[in-house]
């Protein structure tokens, strides 16, 4: 390879003609060689430099006459540049049309044809290498389309690493789709192909896309229906259903295995799609009339039966699941949370499940936040600092924002999403964002820096300004920032500028008249009377049968703290109804009840078994009162309310009042300084309120039974 003349391969890569053409597959055949063989990648870099290379390599594929044998070795070569450096994307996408030409091969693939298959797979590659840089251009070239059309048409006869990389080019090109774009419908007609296919990296991939745009269309404020339009909320509600066993679908005549293979990268699957598809129920729902009628009206109450079986984390989003149902069925669909970040109970000691991220990999950290930066997932930052996951100025811990982040590595849309939330421009410890962008030759970026009130004369931590960190390189990017910052004031006074100020002005206005006429319009969110019985009677004894099995603290206490929202909710009439479908409903939830309160250590469970208690006893005394006034209940509960001397006093103390309702009558107060104040009471009350000082154990809501008569304490 050491005798190989660059200038001859540039020459011959060049021609195309007749048996010109032999000589450009040599050529192309001997690059390759040189590129995967050489041991100095800098020395093979400057046999063959990407500046003269790449956009020869890229005119072939412009080359309507070009046979694919030629193509593929092209195809070949190009990857090899892009391996050793991703900053070879960038000449690529300068040559015009030569992504979209390379896009244009994965539509015109011959299944039936080795040689047609192996240039296909060499194209995703490419597309693969690019995205990871510019997947605007890859987007705008009408990339999506064309892999998708790929994967559907080709996903039996190409390999399967090919298989994923082009999935994974779906899955950083679907959060660019606009919600009312032309090929939104054949868009999810792919996806929802796809969500029924073998391979679990494929059909998970499907569902990753389907959540990001749902939650684009949630940012539009526009119905979501048209994602459902292929039987996407009924495939979910089967995944969930049989997320434990995997059990094949039978939609659409294809198989599907939810939870990962032996072939498949160690990755808990299961939990992903789980969690995956809990957020975007909820997505759809809050969005949709529509899906949210549809979801009701499905088999999702068997659904929920089986995804309880799964592990604890299957478990535990299972249950957020049926907190939202609730929310869904009392309060209408326009009470769901915003945001999908959801807490179980509602005081600051309730547990939680915990806050979710993106809906992909359960808690996200900053690190991987910040790789979704780097690789320009826009979705995932938008996502991250909405749901209040991060805000908006959030510093690393090596002092940069995510601003910094964004204006190095991320898109424009990215920096222009952090401005318009409020983001500090000229925040960071070692340099500030217009630094940032300065130094990696980005001037949309420091453009809209600058409009933002970017401070030009700030130095960095080696004491240079953003105009001294751009001189530092001298290419297009570089050059077009110096221009800009050796005259900020001259651009900010330009006609472009106030351009994009005024139509800066005009889109945040048409977002504010449209939000207010949207909120003017929007029906009174109702609850689903029709549906409350059903979901009554099965999340009732579901609950029970789960903490009775929990295996661990985490998945009882959720449960628990579902079954008291449910207290919450429902009415007396449902109660009786509840009791009288399912006879062993009752002694469940005194079992439950009793369980929780045998938990020594545990205040905040105390608590909310007390309030099962109390609404229990509040809206269906006589169906309760035998199973929730035993000994051992009582007992537990007069021992957590440490009231051993209160009741002796009880005991020694009779009314010398007589109330005509038979009321308990609290006549005293009690501090700290007036321990041995009387207590005076009914002693042949029934259920009475009693007004008595907080205890050690802090707790707000208790209920307790006094010599075989039950006694509600409410802590004023």
């Amino acid at each position: 390879m050491a005798d190989v003349d660059p200038d001859t391969l540039l020459e011959w890569l060049q021609t195309g003609l007749g048996e010109e053409r032999d000589m450009q597959l040599i050529a192309l055949e001997q690059l390759c060689m040189l590129l995967l063989m050489s041991d100095n990648v800098d020395r093979c870099f400057e046999m063959c430099p990407p500046r003269s290379f790449l956009p020869a390599l890229c005119k072939i594929f412009l080359d309507e006459a070009a046979p694919e044998n030629v193509l593929e070795v092209t195809a070949r070569a190009i990857t090899y540049y892009l391996d050793v450096s991703a900053e070879c994307t960038r000449r690529i996408v300068a040559v015009d049309g030569a992504v979209k030409a390379i896009c244009n091969r994965l539509v015109l693939v011959n299944p039936d044809d080795r040689t047609s298959r192996d240039l296909s797979e060499q194209c995703v590659k490419v597309m693969e290498f690019v995205c990871t840089r510019e997947p605007g251009a890859v987007f705008e070239a009408g990339g999506l389309n064309s892999i998708l059309s790929f994967i559907c048409n080709c996903e039996k006869v190409i390999h399967k690493d090919t298989l994923h990389s082009a999935m994974s080019v779906v899955t950083k090109l679907c959060g660019r789709i606009e919600v009312n774009c032309e090929y939104m419908s054949d868009c999810v007609r792919s996806l929802s192909s796809l969500l029924h296919f073998d391979d679990p990296y494929v059909s998970d991939g499907a569902l990753k896309c389907f959540a990001s745009l749902a939650d684009r269309f949630a940012r539009k404020n526009v119905d979501p229906a048209p994602l459902s339009s292929h039987g996407l909320t009924q495939e979910l509600v089967h995944r969930l259903a049989n997320g434990n066993n995997k059990t094949p679908s039978s939609l659409h005549g294809k198989a599907i295995t939810s939870g990962g293979s032996q072939n498949t990268t160690p990755d808990p699957k299961n939990n992903f799609g789980i969690t995956t598809i809990i957020s975007l129920l909820s997505t759809l729902c809050k969005g949709s009339a529509a899906i949210s009628r549809e979801l009701l009206r499905s088999q999702l109450p068997s659904a929920l039966e089986e995804a309880m079986k799964g592990n604890e984390r299957t478990c535990l989003d299972t249950l957020r699941l049926c907190e939202l149902l609730l929310i869904m069925l009392y309060e209408g669909r326009e009470a769901l949370p915003k945001l999908n970040v959801f807490f179980m109970g509602n005081t600051a000691r309730s547990l939680s499940f915990g806050r979710r991220m993106d809906n992909i990999d359960g808690e996200r950290s900053h690190r991987q936040l910040i790789d979704c930066i780097r690789s320009k997932e826009t979705e995932a930052l938008i996502d991250a600092v909405e749901s209040g996951a991060y805000d908006v100025n959030f510093m690393d811990d090596v002092g940069q924002t995510l601003l910094n982040w964004a204006s190095a590595f991320g898109t424009q849309e990215m920096v222009e999403f952090l401005c318009d939330r409020g983001a500090d421009v000229n925040k960071g410890q070692r340099s500030s964002s217009l630094h940032y962008a300065a130094c990696f030759g980005r001037p949309t970026v420091v453009k809209t820096l600058l409009l933002n009130a970017a401070n030009t004369t700030l130095r960095d931590e080696e004491g240079k300004t953003a105009l001294e960190k751009a001189k530092e390189r001298s290419d297009e990017g570089h050059k077009d920032v110096v221009k800009i910052l050796e005259s900020p004031d001259v651009w900010l006074a330009s006609d472009e500028a106030q351009q994009q100020r005024q139509l800066k002005l005009e889109e945040k206005m048409k977002n504010t008249e449209s939000q207010k006429s949207k909120n003017a319009k929007k029906p009174q969110s109702v609850a689903d009377e029709e549906m409350i019985p059903v979901y009554l009677d099965k999340l009732f004894p579901l609950l029970v049968s789960t903490y009775q099995s929990a295996v661990t603290p985490q998945v009882s206490s959720s449960s628990l703290f579902v079954l008291k929202k449910m207290v919450d909710y429902v009415s007396h009439a449902q109660i009786i109804k509840v009791v009288t479908t399912n006879s062993t409903i009752v002694e469940g939830i005194a079992d439950v009840v009793s369980s929780a309160l045998d938990r020594e250590d545990n205040d905040d469970i105390h608590m909310v078994a007390l309030g099962v208690i109390n609404g229990l006893m509040s809206k269906s005394r006589d169906e309760f009162f035998e199973s929730l006034t035993r000994d051992w209940v009582v007992n537990r509960v007069l021992s957590i309310a440490d009231y051993n001397q209160l009741d002796e006093k009880m005991d020694d103390k009779e009314d010398d009042e007589d109330d005509a309702d038979d009321d308990i009558i609290v006549d005293s107060e009690f501090s700290e300084d007036d321990d041995d104040e009387d207590l005076k009471f009914d002693d042949n009350a029934t259920l009475e309120n009693v007004s008595l000082p907080p205890t050690a154990t802090h707790l707000a809501d208790a209920t307790f039974l006094q010599q075989g008569k039950l006694y509600s304490w409410l802590d004023k």
